[in-house]
């Protein structure tokens, strides 16, 4: 019994071999791009630096830095697969793959200076110049081919995976699975709808896998990707062992219950392994980075707005009877309670089992109050909590005992915000979910942002949080 194969929408039945004539030229041209982008970086970088300082051409300056810098950068880049056809237009993994090369190439410049005793002949400005200019300039020059390359005429001729396509049963190739697979170079010339009866047996498997082996020498391809559901996942060991003949490559397209598990860490345990379902609190290193920027961002803080911190504790004194400091009980880090400080924004001072959420035109908010909470001068306090270590600057944000009991028991996932320190801004906050909560929705909602965060913390997306913090608070309201 042999396979279905048919084409698809959006895919060639059969594909002419292109060959690498019109692929290699967008390699070369950005490998040859990225060099001479470095050497013209060191070139500006000592330039800028010598009129800068004022200081005369040094007899032995040279472009070498830019040189070794160059070469290493290019090989690096080149055999982590940055320069790959079906990769061009992905610009964020482009991105960070450029960056971390570039550091590695410096770094490997300044290891190779040390041993060779040559540290002297680097002027540290022109470096630190040099490391500024060479980053701003290969995320560029990235960008500029994305754009280049973005039009149907370019995407054509980045095709340089021809492949074929094997599953069990029709897919509908409007769907996320595959709709990015032309758009990043692969190429299904060939869709086999494999017979997956249990009753066939192992001849009748070889029949079908004999049949799509000779259609798919004749299309020379090179490789296979094989389209698997969860529910298919038996079939799939029965499949691999009678595609062992075919020397090329064979690859899983998964759907997405499989794609999340294989996209885990995972522990090798003797000879089998353990899949990591629910990441660990942050490591040492990890927790070390974030208290370094907190203690380093909150003290900053404190001291450049002690002015204005003063001036709203005035205010808050002035406005209404009652303490300058409202303290509440939160829970933070592994659901330990704490005293939260903010400025006292309301007329009451609640911190029992019943607490009601501010609205819009709260009558118990105060006048002062109004102002703080809206330009959220209120939660300056808490600064002092950050640096108590009870928060973060960037986390979860906390909320009254009794909303994380009701909640609690509503959203599954609730729970799974104090995983990390509360924080005074958050993911959730700055995608739009900050202030009032009256419907479940809503929480739901604001408490998905915070679990993702959890799950993908890195110290770069604190500081893009911090960032875009404060343009969000220009664009929203709290009450």
């Amino acid at each position: 019994m042999s396979a279905t194969m048919y084409g698809s929408d959006g895919f060639h039945v059969l594909a002419p071999n292109r060959g690498t004539s019109l692929q290699r030229p967008f390699q070369l041209f950005i490998i040859a791009g990225d060099f001479l982008l470095i050497l013209l970086s060191y070139m500006a970088a000592s330039a800028l630096y010598r009129n800068f300082m004022n200081s005369p051409m040094e007899s032995d300056n040279s472009v070498g830095a830019g040189l070794i810098v160059g070469m290493v950068f290019v090989l690096a880049a080149y055999f982590q697969g940055i320069y790959d056809n079906h990769r061009l237009l992905n610009t964020p993994w482009l991105t960070r793959k450029a960056v971390v090369t570039w550091l590695f190439a410096l770094t490997t410049l300044a290891v190779a200076a040390f041993l060779l005793k040559s540290t002297a002949n680097l002027s540290r400005g022109t470096i630190i110049l040099f490391a500024l200019l060479g980053a701003v300039g290969l995320v560029a020059h990235r960008l500029v081919w994305h754009y280049g390359l973005s039009s149907a005429y370019a995407k054509e001729r980045l095709i340089d995976r021809k492949v074929i396509l094997l599953s069990l049963r029709a897919l509908d190739f409007t769907s996320n699975r595959f709709k990015d697979l032309r758009k990043h170079g692969f190429d299904v010339v060939r869709h086999f709808v494999l017979d997956a009866s249990p009753e066939l047996d192992d001849k009748a498997w070889n029949e079908q896998i004999c049949e799509v082996i000779r259609q798919s020498r004749a299309a020379d391809i090179d490789e296979y990707l094989v389209a698997i559901d969860w529910n298919e996942l038996p079939m799939l060991q029965r499949l691999s062992q009678h595609l062992r003949m075919v020397p090329q490559p064979i690859r899983l397209l998964p759907d997405f219950p499989i794609a999340d598990l294989v996209s885990r860490p995972y522990l090798p345990v003797s000879g089998t392994v353990a899949i990591e379902i629910q990441r660990p609190p942050l490591t040492v290193l990890e927790r070390a980075q974030k208290r370094c920027l907190d203690i380093g961002l909150a003290s900053f803080a404190l001291l450049m707005l002690a002015p204005l911190i003063t001036t709203a504790a005035i205010l808050v004194k002035l406005d209404t009877a009652g303490p300058i400091i409202f303290r509440q009980s939160r829970r933070g880090f592994n659901g330990r309670p704490f005293q939260i400080w903010k400025f006292r924004s309301m007329t009451v001072t609640e911190n029992g089992s019943t607490v009601t959420q501010a609205t819009k035109q709260d009558s118990r908010v105060t006048r002062v109050g109004r102002f703080l909470r809206k330009t959220s001068i209120d939660e300056l306090p808490q600064l002092w909590n950050v640096l108590r270590g009870e928060m973060s600057l960037v986390g979860p944000r906390p909320h009254a005992l009794a909303h994380d009991n009701y909640y609690d028991q509503l959203i599954s996932k609730y729970v799974y915000r104090h995983h990390m320190k509360p924080g005074l801004t958050g993911w959730a906050q700055v995608n739009g979910f900050r202030g009032e909560t009256p419907t479940i929705d809503l929480m739901e909602k604001r408490v998905e942002y915070d679990v993702w965060y959890v799950s993908n913390w890195s110290i770069l997306l604190d500081i893009r949080i911090l960032f875009r913090t404060a343009i969000a608070l220009m664009d929203q309201e709290a009450y």
